[in-house]
């Protein structure tokens, strides 16, 4: 029972494919469409007259239990045989994807622009496990295990978004600039499963027998759409709906310098700074089934084996037919500084306003960046450095040429050593550029 648990974690990552997105490339000023998902404001002056999105996407995957060589990845699928693995009392295993359908932003006027997007995301996490425990039970267990007060959490979410955004300019004076801008969306959610233990003790009895391999359990287990460890990657038949908004304002320093030419085709601004607030609201799973069990039991691998329900062991002490799951809101921090010409340097931070420890809490990753980039109206290159929660500092590349992006923040780690995060982005649309006057 105890390795089936573990191999559960394995399949959290394995079945999202999912802390950040589009590390580096949104704060570009060519970003187009791709702004709008941390700060709707970015849309308004923009460079371009429509942006139109075909398809993009981006994957994350982040760990402190975790770390491997894109070598071995691309080259080996036993991903037990050469991933390197720091365990400690309190792991933390955490994965995002997100991807972009079909969307675009249309410049109404010298003023406006209005935005329009679709989108499909999945967050996936196991937090505060013990990594000593899952060091131990990588293979068959041949020995005796003794677990105590863990309060883990293991949650997937996944969900799909359609949503309208509108900015404008606020305020200008040729010296200060300000915008700000919106985003509504409908959110439908397609998939919502968690586990939540409280002061959960597992004790492990091995005789080397099935009959007579004895877990013993105490403690509290909340549960959310699921009937057992092993159906964790299909959970009882459910989807959900909500709404969800983001909301920011952008301000700029313009010096007669960098404002010397007014046409829309070109940046203006010596330095700006970002602020907003996204993913405010959540999801209500109707028909979801929240149960808190009491988790006193003891039983046998061969009664596991035959029977793996929770309900067969354990307690029910509350139901209840709904649940709600919060959209993973942050606050993001961002400042762009036009270092000479076509040359900047970017610094942002993305900052998680959810409790981590709450029952099926969504939530992004704590993260600070730093970017230097070389951006022009058809080629833009960017290197990421960042810090990242739990996976500590990542190094990456990335361009854009045309109506193609490709990147990844943590690309230099795993090239030149082990990393304890992986991610890519890759986008295709059709930018349809201001041109000079």
């Amino acid at each position: 029972m105890i390795k089936k648990a573990f191999l559960v974690l394995i399949l959290l990552l394995s079945y999202t494919l999912q802390s950040q997105s589009f590390f580096g490339s949104q704060y570009d000023n060519y970003a187009g469409i791709y702004s709008v998902m941390n700060n709707p404001a970015n849309i308004a002056d923009s460079r371009f007259k429509s942006d139109i999105n075909i398809v993009s996407g981006s994957f994350f995957a982040g760990s402190d239990y975790y770390a491997v060589k894109i070598g071995d990845l691309l080259s080996n699928s036993d991903f037990e045989a050469y991933a390197k693995k720091t365990p400690s009392d309190n792991n933390n295993l955490y994965t995002n994807v997100d991807f972009l359908g079909p969307s675009f932003l249309l410049n109404i006027d010298d003023n406006s622009t209005f935005g329009f997007f679709t989108r499909a995301r999945g967050i996936g996490h196991a937090s505060e496990i013990n990594g000593l425990f899952l060091e131990k039970i990588q293979e068959d267990i041949e020995e005796d295990i003794d677990i105590q007060n863990q309060n883990f959490s293991i949650a997937t979410n996944s969900w799909f978004e359609v949503g309208l955004s509108y900015a404008r300019i606020l305020f200008n004076n040729e010296r200060h600039f300000i915008k700000g801008g919106g985003s509504v969306k409908y959110i439908g959610g397609l998939y919502s499963g968690y586990i939540k233990a409280r002061n959960l003790s597992i004790t492990y009895d091995y005789t080397g027998l099935e009959l007579t391999n004895t877990t013993t359990t105490s403690g509290e287990i909340e549960t959310g759409n699921i009937s057992s460890l092993e159906n964790f990657d299909d959970p009882i038949d459910n989807r959900g709906s909500g709404f969800g908004t983001d909301i920011g304002f952008t301000y700029e320093l313009r010096t007669n310098e960098s404002n010397a030419n007014s046409s829309n085709a070109y940046n203006k601004y010596l330095v700006k700074f970002g602020v907003s607030v996204t993913d405010i609201g959540n999801i209500k799973f109707k028909e979801g089934e929240k149960v808190v069990y009491e988790a006193d039991a003891s039983y046998t691998d061969a009664e596991y084996a035959i029977n793996d329900d929770f309900d067969s062991y354990y307690t029910r002490i509350s139901e209840s037919k709904s649940f709600n799951v919060s959209l993973p809101t942050a606050l993001h921090f961002n400042a762009d500084w036009n270092a000479y010409e076509k040359f900047y340097l970017n610094v942002n931070t993305d900052l998680n306003m959810n409790k981590e420890t709450k029952p099926n809490s969504n939530y992004i990753k704590n993260t600070f960046s730093m970017t230097p980039r070389y951006e022009s109206r058809w080629f833009s290159i960017y290197l990421p450095f960042s810090v990242v929660e739990d996976s500590g500092f990542l190094s990456g590349f990335g361009f854009r040429a045309g109506p193609i992006t490709l990147g990844s923040g943590s690309l230099f780690n795993g090239l030149f050593g082990y990393s304890n995060a992986v991610d890519v982005h890759l986008g295709i649309k059709i930018p349809l550029y201001h041109t000079d006057k």
